[in-house]
């Protein structure tokens, strides 16, 4: 989980670690590259928040942290799969 875009660098290169040996770990690193593109957007919101326009960054980091807990429990259970 994640509470700006500035976090996400961190929780991206865990996510991707423990991608690295699975069977299915290419399409779980497509997911996280996904992840990326919508964190870069939370950015350009979060970014314009400050400026004081209208934005839409809490809902964008609501998404980003659903995907997040998807792309969690997608590991565990290729990791369960083996």
């Amino acid at each position: 989980m994640i509470e700006n875009s500035l976090q996400w660098s961190i929780i991206e290169d865990n996510l991707i670690r423990k991608s690295a040996n699975l069977l299915y770990g290419k399409e779980v690193r497509k997911l996280i590259y996904n992840i990326r593109s919508e964190v870069t957007e939370l950015s350009k919101a979060e970014v314009e928040a400050r400026r004081g326009k209208k934005h839409r960054a809490k809902e964008m980091l609501l998404k980003i942290n659903r995907d997040i807990i998807i792309v969690e429990e997608y590991l565990l259970m290729a990791a369960l799969l083996g």
